[in-house]
């Protein structure tokens, strides 16, 4: 075992994938010299300068440009810093990428990871970044279909699904938390691919209510699990890590259990991907909810500059007092 960062896991993986396959290539705003602006990919290019290649401020030009290398047969890895930067590659993405396997038949898969860090550090009480720096972006991209996207806390679960988006045919947006680059967690010697399926993980049992807490919030709502426990509250706490495709059948099986749902996200409430897994629940049964669900969220302003971004963002006593509010 060992400790590492979360954006050393998030190397880790290029350079482990960049070992196996000669196809998988780094793309990005200072990758060669920084290892992209947010450092995620520190010594990628030590191993690979031949591999890397560091592109202008120019977001929707290296967006096309990375999907046409991808439909001549290498694998990107493309690095856009902050998820708030994807509004610019949203055409190579949203209408390139994601439709061309479609389009082609099936000739032409686009095997392509597109990186951003997502949220803003005053999630957790820190200096935000304001609100062009520190938006969540999965709700943008969840209405299209052809994409994945996954959306993992610690640096076990980044590197493995990491690893797994890679070797993916399908495009895939890889959102790790702004908030977490300084998360450092024991690891494995060695860890290996997590598949994109059925990849939700339940990171505490109990049957008084289910909790799914989305990226960020996971920290939050582990603090609130166990002190609720303390006071012989158990929950079901779900980390989803992917969201498409979504684990619903392992959030089904635990709604099943304890009747009772609460989605915490750091996304604002409206037009969340919180409401997809509500619909998605009600539609296979509506009678797994004994009690009204409840979502926490953003509340619904533009992120706030400083210290300000805390103020609009869910905290650990909110999960708490939901939880007891439906028990």
């Amino acid at each position: 075992m060992r400790n590492i960062f979360l954006n050393r896991a998030i190397a880790e993986a290029v350079i482990k994938e960049m070992e196996l396959d000669p196809n998988v290539v780094l793309i990005g705003e200072d990758v060669v010299n920084r290892g992209g602006g947010m450092s995620a990919f520190l010594g990628v290019y030590n191993k690979f300068p031949e591999r890397c290649l560091d592109m202008p401020i120019a977001e929707s030009g290296y967006g096309h440009f990375s999907n046409g290398a991808a439909l001549c047969g290498l694998r990107p890895v493309v690095d856009f810093m902050f998820s708030d930067f994807l509004a610019l590659p949203f055409d190579p993405i949203v209408n390139g990428a994601a439709k061309f396997h479609y389009c082609s038949l099936g000739k032409s898969p686009v095997p392509i990871v597109y990186v951003a860090a997502n949220g803003g550090r005053g999630t957790y009480d820190g200096v935000g970044s304001g609100c062009n720096h520190s938006q969540t972006s999965e709700a943008w991209f969840m209405n299209v279909p052809g994409l994945k996207i996954v959306a993992p806390y610690y640096p076990e679960d980044a590197c493995g699904l990491m690893r797994s988006a890679i070797r993916d045919n399908d495009p895939v947006l890889f959102l790790y938390h702004e908030g977490s680059l300084g998360l450092k967690q024991e690891v494995p010697d060695e860890i290996n691919p997590i598949p994109l399926n059925r990849a939700a993980k339940v990171l505490a049992e109990g049957d008084a209510a289910t909790v799914v807490a989305i990226q960020s919030m996971v920290p939050l709502a582990v603090k609130a699990a166990k002190q609720l426990a303390e006071e012989g509250i158990k929950v079901d706490l779900i980390d989803p890590r992917v969201l498409i495709p979504l684990d619903i059948e392992k959030i089904a099986d635990s709604l099943k259990k304890t009747g009772k749902l609460i989605i915490v996200t750091e996304e604002h409430t409206r037009g969340s991907f919180a409401g997809e897994i509500l619909r998605q629940l009600t539609e296979m049964d509506i009678t797994m909810f004994r009690k009204s669900p409840k979502v926490l969220g953003a509340l619904n302003t533009p992120i706030a500059s400083g210290y300000g971004e805390a103020y609009i963002m869910p905290h650990t006593e909110d999960i708490v007092k939901a939880v007891r509010d439906l028990i």
